[in-house]
C-alpha cells in the first residue's frame, strides 16, 4: 500500500509542477521557402495574407489558443478530446501551392523566458493533427525530418481547415517536473511539383467506405462527400465488407451498416474483408534504376552475397485523371497494373492483409489445398497457406462467381475479384516508395522508411517487427498488432491506412510465371490444367507472363516496367531469386524468418505447389461501364 501511495504522490507532484511551470506560447508564422520567398506580410484581425509573385496564401486564426491539455500528463483519449488550435489555410492566388506545416521551438519566447536549459523534451509531448495519427514530437524533430507534421497542397481558390492538439504523454515520469515548452506553427510554401489528385475510389456494391478513429480505436463509416482520405498525407482510402448476419455481441447485420449514418462504428467481428484503394498513376521510369542509392554487398541467411541498396530514393509518381493512357512527359509511363485485359481502370482495390479463411482463421495450420474455403481479409488472423496457385486463384474468383452474397457483392460483372498479379502487387510497392507512401511520410527517416517485416512465427496478419528486418519473434504477434504505433511501421504508408504483410508474414504467390514458349505459363506444380473444367488455366488478363530469366529482358526482351524486377533489384537488401523452367512461379515479400532479405521488393520463385510458408494476395478491379 505504501508503494502505491508513493506513486500517487509522485504523480500529483508532476501534475502540480507541470501545470504551474509549463508554458506553451503557440504562434502562427507563414515563412518562405527556397522556391518562393514571401516578400510581404499583411496582418489583419486574425488573418495573415502572404504573397510571392502569383503565389498567395491566406491563413485565418480561429482564435482558440492551444495549451498542453491543462499541462499535466494525460491519456491519448483525453488529449484527443481537447479543443486544440484551429486555423484555415486558403489559396487566394492564381497558382497551386504545396506547403509544409511544422511544429518548431519558439526560440524568441525561450530566450525571453530564459528557460533554454529547462525545456520539456520532445519525447514527452504528443500531438495529433485533425484527430488522426497520434505521434510524439520527437518523431518529427531533427535536421532530417525538419519538424514537419503535415505536407499538403491547395489549388487556386481552395481552402482547408486544420486542428492541432498537443498534450503531455501520460507515460512521462519525473523528468517533466518543472519543465517548460514554447512552440510555434510554421507554414512553408512553394510552387515546386504540386501534388496530383488521385481518382476517387470506385466503390463496388456491398463495400462500405471507412476511416480509422484513433480516439476510440474503431473503424467508422464515412461520408464520401467529405475528405475521408488524403494521399498527399499518405492516408489511403479504405473500405470494408461485412457479414450478412452478425454473431457478435453488440454487432449488427449488413443492412444496418449499409443504411447507417456516417460516423457509425463498424465492429471488427462483423468485417469479413478490408481493402485499400490504389489510384491509377504514372511513374518516372527513366531514372528509377539510378535512385537505388549507394550500392553495397549484402549477405543473406545462407551466406550468399548479392548487390543491394540500403537507402533507395523516391519513385516519382503522378496520379492520372480518369483512364488516360497518355503519360505527362516522355519520362513517365502509366503503371501496367491499371490495364486489366481490354479494360482500363481508374484504380484497383488491394487486400489490406494476407488472406485468411473463415473456416480456419485462428489455427496455425490455417490452410487447405482447396478452392472451397471462404476467403476473409482482416488483421489478427492466421494467413491461408498450404495452397497451390490454381486453388488460390479459384478461391479468389469464387468470391464473385459463387460466394458473392457472403460479402454483399452484386451478382454481375461490375467488378472482378482475383488473385493478385505480380504487377498489381508491385503497383502497391511503387506507391509506397513515392511521396504518397511510407517513403514520403515524415515520421520516418533513412532505414525506417522501409516497410517493416511481419516477423510473427505464427503467421498472424498485420504484425510488425521491432525493426525493419527483425528476426522472428512470437512476442510481437500480440504486442505489435496493426493498430499500434509499432504495428503501423509495417504498413505501406507508415500509418494505419496502408497495406500490411507486404514484407514477411508468409511468402506470397502472385499470378506471374515463366512463358512455356507458346504464350502460356509453365504449369509445373501450380495445379492449373490445359484442358477440362477443373482448375483450367484462366484468361491471359489474370496473369503476367515472363519470357526470360534475365531481369532486364524478362518482358519480350525488354525491361518489365512497373513489375519491381530489374528496376528495383536489391533495394533495401531485399532478396532476388529468378524464375526458371523448374521454378516458374513468382513469390513476393518473403516469409517471417527471411530477416534481411524480406521486403516489398523481394522476389523468389517456385513450382506453384502448396507449402506451409506460402500464401497469396487478393485484388478487386472495379470495371468501368
Amino acid at each position: 500500500m505504501d508503494d502505491k501511495m508513493e506513486k500517487v504522490r509522485s504523480r500529483i507532484k508532476i501534475r502540480l509542477s507541470v501545470m504551474m511551470l509549463s508554458l506553451l506560447g503557440f504562434l502562427l508564422i507563414l515563412s518562405g521557402s527556397s522556391y518562393a520567398y514571401f516578400t510581404t506580410v499583411q496582418e489583419q484581425e486574425g488573418t495573415n495574407v502572404v504573397k510571392a509573385g502569383e503565389l498567395e496564401l491566406t491563413l485565418k486564426d480561429e482564435g482558440n489558443l492551444l495549451s498542453l491539455t491543462s499541462a499535466f500528463p494525460v491519456s491519448d483519449e483525453v488529449g484527443l478530446a481537447s479543443d486544440g488550435y484551429s486555423f484555415t489555410i486558403e489559396n487566394t492566388g492564381s497558382l497551386p501551392a504545396t506547403y509544409e506545416i511544422k511544429i518548431e521551438n519558439d526560440e524568441e519566447l525561450i530566450a525571453e523566458d530564459k528557460c533554454s536549459g529547462n525545456l520539456l523534451e520532445a519525447k514527452n509531448i504528443k500531438y495529433s493533427i485533425d484527430g488522426k495519427v497520434v505521434q510524439t514530437l520527437d518523431k518529427v524533430a531533427g535536421e532530417e525530418l525538419k519538424n514537419v507534421i503535415l505536407i499538403d497542397s491547395l489549388v487556386a481558390g481552395e481552402s482547408k481547415n486544420y486542428n492541432v492538439k498537443m498534450w503531455i504523454d501520460e507515460s512521462s515520469e519525473n523528468e517533466v517536473l518543472g519543465k517548460h515548452y514554447h512552440g510555434k506553427i510554421t507554414i512553408v510554401a512553394s510552387q515546386e511539383e504540386p501534388f496530383s489528385e488521385p481518382n476517387a475510389p470506385k466503390l463496388v456494391e456491398g463495400m462500405i467506405p471507412v476511416a480509422y478513429d484513433a480516439s476510440s480505436e474503431t473503424w467508422r463509416k464515412v461520408d464520401t462527400n467529405t475528405s475521408w482520405y488524403s494521399y498527399v498525407n499518405q492516408e489511403w482510402a479504405n473500405a470494408v465488407t461485412v457479414v450478412e448476419t452478425t454473431t457478435a455481441e453488440a454487432g449488427h447485420d449488413r443492412e444496418y451498416y449499409l443504411n447507417a449514418d456516417p460516423g457509425t462504428p463498424i465492429l471488427m467481428d462483423d468485417i469479413n474483408t478490408m481493402w485499400v484503394w490504389i489510384p491509377r498513376y504514372e511513374y518516372d521510369y527513366t531514372n528509377i534504376t539510378s535512385i537505388g542509392g549507394e550500392q553495397k554487398t549484402c549477405t543473406d541467411s545462407n551466406d550468399n552475397k548479392y548487390s543491394c541498396y540500403l537507402n533507395p530514393g523516391e519513385i516519382k509518381v503522378n496520379f492520372i485523371n480518369g483512364t488516360s493512357n497518355t503519360a505527362s512527359t516522355d519520362d513517365y509511363i502509366v503503371h501496367p497494373a491499371f490495364t486489366f485485359g481490354e479494360k482500363e481502370l481508374t484504380g484497383l482495390w488491394f487486400a489490406k492483409f494476407e488472406p485468411s479463411n473463415e473456416e480456419k482463421k485462428f489455427t496455425i495450420n490455417a490452410g487447405s489445398n482447396s478452392s472451397d474455403l471462404t476467403p476473409i481479409i482482416k488483421p489478427n488472423t492466421t494467413s491461408w497457406r498450404y495452397v497451390q496457385v490454381a486453388n488460390a486463384f479459384y478461391a479468389s474468383r469464387k468470391m464473385q462467381t459463387k460466394k458473392y452474397a457472403i460479402y454483399g457483392f452484386p451478382n454481375d460483372e461490375s467488378y472482378d475479384t482475383h488473385m493478385s498479379k505480380n504487377s498489381e502487387r508491385e503497383a502497391v510497392a511503387y506507391l509506397s516508395q513515392s511521396k504518397y507512401g511510407k517513403y514520403g511520410n515524415n515520421t520516418y527517416a533513412a532505414n525506417d522508411k522501409e516497410v517493416y517485416i511481419n516477423n510473427c512465427a505464427q503467421f498472424i496478419t498485420g504484425i510488425a517487427g521491432d525493426t525493419a528486418s527483425a528476426e522472428e519473434n512470437d512476442s510481437t504477434c500480440t504486442e505489435n498488432t496493426y493498430e499500434t504505433l509499432k504495428g503501423q511501421k509495417a504498413s505501406t504508408t507508415g500509418n494505419i491506412t496502408g497495406v500490411y504483410d507486404m514484407s514477411g508474414g508468409a511468402d506470397e504467390y502472385v499470378m506471374g510465371a515463366m512463358d512455356d514458349g507458346s504464350n502460356k505459363p509453365i504449369l509445373k506444380s501450380s495445379g492449373f490444367t490445359d484442358n477440362g473444367d477443373t482448375n483450367k488455366l484462366p484468361a491471359a488478363k489474370y496473369y503476367d507472363l515472363y519470357t526470360s530469366a534475365t531481369l532486364s529482358q524478362a518482358c519480350d526482351g525488354q525491361v518489365c516496367y512497373g513489375h519491381a524486377l530489374s528496376e528495383t533489384a536489391g533495394w533495401y537488401g531485399d532478396g532476388q531469386y529468378l524464375l526458371s523452367s523448374t521454378s516458374p512461379w513468382f513469390r513476393r515479400g518473403g516469409a517471417y524468418n527471411h530477416i534481411l532479405t524480406a521486403g516489398v521488393f523481394r522476389f523468389s520463385a517456385d513450382t506453384g505447389g502448396a507449402s506451409l510458408w506460402w500464401s497469396f494476395r487478393l485484388a478487386l478491379a472495379p470495371i468501368e461501364n
